[in-house]
């Protein structure tokens, strides 16, 4: 039982169903952690599917198609959070710099999705979303909520070694498994990823807030799309 309502946590938080996890206990929603790698790489197999569907009318179609899977995943709230994410731009008000941001970012995605093969859409589809969950399991494991976290804060700085190791063998070794040796310049460049926007939000706002979450989400998810897009050409 305690399985299933933690795999329930993890679903409504990666689809931004706050329903789904609404009357679950704490240590549920920090125990669904360990799901948000799974989870995320379903996401990214439904977006390889919406790719390959699309594929017959050319690389921008299939590019297309996958990014708007994987933006609607979450109900479009890790873009919304990115569109808020530029200095000085006041709570729930996008800033022109903000939303330019959150456009580059789709946009940038979208080129390297086009840009990937036929072959290898599906896995880059499939290993972006997935180490973007798994940065924002990295977020929650020893950070400290900033103020103003909302529901975020209930797993923000509560992630134990549980939760942070099991995410993070089962994102590195389906990576590995997935690009061998080429995994390990995705997995860094995804790491460096986390890192710098963690240390940036604590600079700025003084901890890890829901919108920090989702602004590693969608960084993480374009940065490994974009270094995957530059390795298949090479």
């Amino acid at each position: 039982m305690a399985i299933a309502d933690e795999m329930r946590a993890a679903a409504g938080a990666v689809f931004g169903l706050g329903a789904l996890g609404r009357n679950l206990p704490r240590d549920a929603q920090v125990g669904g952690l360990v799901f948000y790698p799974l989870v995320g790489a379903g996401v990214g197999g439904a977006a390889a599917v919406a790719a390959a569907a699309a594929s017959p009318h050319g690389p921008l179609a299939a590019g297309i198609a996958g990014v708007l899977v994987l933006a609607s995943a979450s109900g479009g709230s890790t873009l919304a959070a990115l569109a808020r994410s530029w200095q000085g731009t006041a709570p729930g008000v996008r800033s022109v710099a903000g939303i330019a941001l959150a456009v580059a970012v789709v946009l940038a995605k979208i080129w390297a999705v086009s840009r990937l093969p036929d072959g290898g859409r599906a896995v880059g589809l499939v290993l972006a979303a997935m180490l973007g969950r798994w940065a924002t399991v990295v977020q929650c494991y020893g950070g400290s909520p900033a103020p103003g976290s909302g529901p975020a804060g209930q797993v923000i700085g509560r992630a134990r070694l549980r939760e942070f190791g099991w995410a993070s063998t089962a994102a590195f070794a389906t990576t590995l498994a997935a690009l061998d040796a080429i995994g390990l310049v995705v997995l860094l460049a995804a790491t460096l990823t986390t890192i710098a926007i963690r240390l940036g939000a604590y600079r700025r706002v003084g901890g890890v807030s829901g919108a920090v979450l989702g602004i590693s989400l969608e960084m993480v998810e374009a940065v490994v799309l974009l270094v995957l897009a530059a390795l298949a050409r090479r």
